[in-house]
């Protein structure tokens, strides 16, 4: 009776197994989360890197792993079986691996399943291909386990791969296949029985197992070697890829310079490390001068070569404790962190406007430069680091206000000033729809016989905390936050409502803001305007300045055509300052003349002034253009302006700007006025000639 035998088992072996099996299976699912993370051509090249590596760490820990069952008799393996098992290893991997990663609810397992199919085939044939001087009975119980442990350890591998719950799955996969291994490995051993036949012949072209373990670790090293260079020079190359991003991220890529990003986090960094050194921090901001004028004469190449140079001539006086960034276009940001503050701020900004003052040399160009620095210091002027960048750029426009090449430090009246003018410029928003606006009327008269002839609407903000504010700082604010096109519209609609009411006598003037005069469809909004409200067109005066239209004159002027064309006067208000452009006068036909009320309160005492009302009063009367002076107080200056032939007028002497209301009592007074004047001709005559 042929004798059994139990198979000697080579722990070290299986432990290799099991080590090859974690390693490869490792670099192999590191290849397939890459498949997962592409898509097209590049997709298909990772999951083929991934099967390979897996199914061939597969493929050799499964071979060293029945070589680890030592049956003591001669042996040999079939070298075609043990190559067919290796296709078949790295096929099964490649469909599973391609079904795992797809969409569909189950794909995981189902990939999984395919792979575990595949490495039970392994596994069968393997075993097939190994003849020996015996013959194995196999126990039922024994194949049902390894079944199990092939399919759903191989499913569950998958699973973690393709649905990771921490960054440890991935890893969690490799583990799981090559527990899968030795667990089968041993599954195998108490399912077989061998049984000794010393008297079978073994094949002549059989492999040695000590051969065949040689061949499969050379091979299967060779290619873990080239899986695993693969992952490396692609860790490197998204390593490198993630540094350059970070670079892009943290430096200005034309100066090299850190940018804002990195100075808020170095900014958070000293100010904390000053509080623990005893020392201030001091924020600089620094602004080239004209920089755009450099972009339009020479263009934006040599605007950045500029830069290039500027950040470098900078970065060359930077010293320890000091740092310099970029923040946009033509504006650095600096650090200092000294126990000297603010002295030492002074000087840090007065050593890099000394480095920017020498000439720049850019394309054969010689360009000098100023440069606009504004500086706080930490926490004496702000205790909270995030105020600290404003108040330097508090300062320096500041600076900038008063002359180029200005080094400003902050004070806290600059703070006091902008948060109030920020605290303006957001209720100013919403001014209109709540209600808060008011229009004044002061009347025109005409100045031969004081007889009322019109009106100028002028606008009144009532604020609910700060009560009035004077036009002169809400006008600005309403113009930069855009919000005087609601303004000035709901200005026009209620003037020209209250006009064609009856309640206001002549014509009313209305001024145009430069903004508004920036809408394509101010002619048309104009004329909505007046068929809403009913007035006739000839009733209303548009009033604008000269620098109103010089920003596109061509446009301006043919805006003002097509108001004309309605019947609309045209009024050129505050003319004498500004441009005062002749041009102007010839390219527009205007209405009316308004003569600025700061040359008209200085006579007849200021003799430069009295020249320049004359020179005004004979331009209108050689253009036939009637001339309205401003700013009348006294009879006087009345009876000099009629003396010099003045057509109209309005001042505190006739009537103070007053709410609809009270225009009613006002005309009563202004009438009255004029009469009283009119008694007397003679005198006024008189008087006339005085004043002139």
């Amino acid at each position: 009776m042929p004798d059994q035998i139990i198979f000697a088992i080579h722990h070290i072996l299986v432990l290799l197994a099991g080590s090859i099996c974690l390693f490869g299976t490792w670099v192999g699912m590191r290849h397939f989360a890459r498949a997962r993370a592409t898509q097209g051509s590049t997709r298909l090249g990772w999951l083929f890197m991934a099967s390979v590596g897996t199914g061939a760490a597969l493929w050799a820990s499964t071979y060293i792993s029945i070589l680890a069952l030592d049956p003591q008799l001669n042996s040999g393996f079939d070298l075609v079986p043990v190559a067919v098992t290796l296709a078949i290893s790295i096929l099964s991997c490649l469909v599973g691996f391609e079904i795992g990663s797809r969409h569909f609810t189950l794909a995981p397992e189902v990939g999984g399943s395919i792979m575990g199919v595949g490495i039970l085939l392994m596994h069968y044939i393997g075993v097939d291909a190994w003849h020996f001087s015996g013959t194995t009975q196999w126990s039922g119980y024994g194949i049902g386990l390894i079944l199990v442990l092939g399919l759903g350890l191989s499913a569950l591998s998958v699973n973690r791969a393709n649905r990771p719950v921490t960054r440890w799955c991935r890893h969690g996969a490799a583990i799981v296949l090559a527990f899968m291994i030795c667990t089968m490995h041993y599954a195998l051993t108490v399912s077989s029985n061998v049984v000794a036949e010393p008297s079978m012949a073994m094949a002549p072209e059989l492999v040695p197992a000590k051969m065949l373990g040689a061949g499969v670790v050379l091979a299967v090293l060779l290619v873990m070697g080239s899986g695993f260079s693969s992952y490396v020079i692609d860790l490197r190359t998204r390593t490198e890829s993630a540094e350059r991003i970070h670079q892009l991220s943290f430096n200005d890529s034309m100066t090299g310079l850190p940018n804002r990003i990195a100075f808020n986090e170095r900014l958070a960094f000293w100010a904390s490390e000053s509080h623990e050194r005893g020392h201030r921090l001091a924020a600089l901001t620094i602004n080239i001068d004209g920089f755009k004028d450099i972009n339009d004469l020479y263009g934006h190449s040599a605007g950045d070569l500029l830069l290039i140079e500027a950040a470098t001539r900078m970065r060359q006086v930077i010293g320890t404790d000091e740092f310099l960034a970029r923040q946009s276009g033509d504006e650095f940001l600096a650090l200092q962190m000294s126990g000297g503050q603010p002295a030492d701020a002074q000087r840090f900004a007065e050593r890099i406007a000394a480095a920017l003052a020498a000439p720049f040399l850019i394309h054969d160009q010689r360009i000098a430069l100023t440069t606009a620095i504004g500086y706080s210091i930490f926490p004496t002027d702000t205790p909270e680091r995030d105020h600290l960048l404003g108040n330097a750029k508090l300062a320096m426009d500041a600076g900038k206000a008063k002359q180029r090449g200005a080094i400003c430090a902050y004070h806290r009246e600059m703070g006091d000033a902008a948060r109030a003018r920020r605290a303006l410029m957001r209720d100013i928003q919403t001014a209109t729809a709540n209600g808060e606006l008011e229009l004044h009327y002061q009347l025109q008269t005409t100045l031969s016989d004081g007889a009322i002839c019109g009106s100028e609407a002028l606008m009144r903000w009532n604020h609910p905390k700060l009560g009035r504010i004077s036009p002169a700082d809400f006008i600005p604010l309403a113009e930069e936050s855009g919000a005087i096109l609601d303004m000035g519209e709901w200005a026009l609609r209620t003037a020209c409502r209250d006009a064609a009411e009856g309640r206001l006598p002549g014509t009313i003037a209305v001024n145009l803001s430069p903004v508004q005069f920036g809408r394509a469809d101010l002619a048309e909004t104009i004329h909505a305007i007046l068929l809403e409200t009913g007035l006739s067109p000839r009733r209303l005066e548009i009033e604008v300045t000269e620098s109103t239209l010089m920003s596109d004159q061509v446009r301006g002027l043919h805006i003002l055509r097509k108001l004309k064309a309605m019947g609309i006067s045209v009024a050129m208000d505050d003319f004498g300052t500004g441009y005062s452009s002749l041009g102007t006068l010839h390219a527009f036909p205007f209405d009316k003349i308004k003569l600025d009320q700061s040359f008209v309160r200085r006579i007849p005492d200021d003799a430069t002034a009295c020249a320049i009302v004359r020179t005004v009063l004979a331009l209108g009367h050689s253009l036939k253009i009637p001339v309205l002076a401003e700013g009348i107080e006294t009879s006087v200056q009345w009876h000099f302006l009629l003396g010099e032939g003045c057509d109209k007028g309005q001042g505190y002497l006739f009537a103070r700007p007053v709410p609809m209301a009270q225009i009613p009592e006002t005309i009563t007074m202004a009438t009255a006025m004029a009469q009283a004047e009119a008694r007397n001709p003679a005198d006024i005559e008189m008087r006339s000639i005085a004043a002139a």
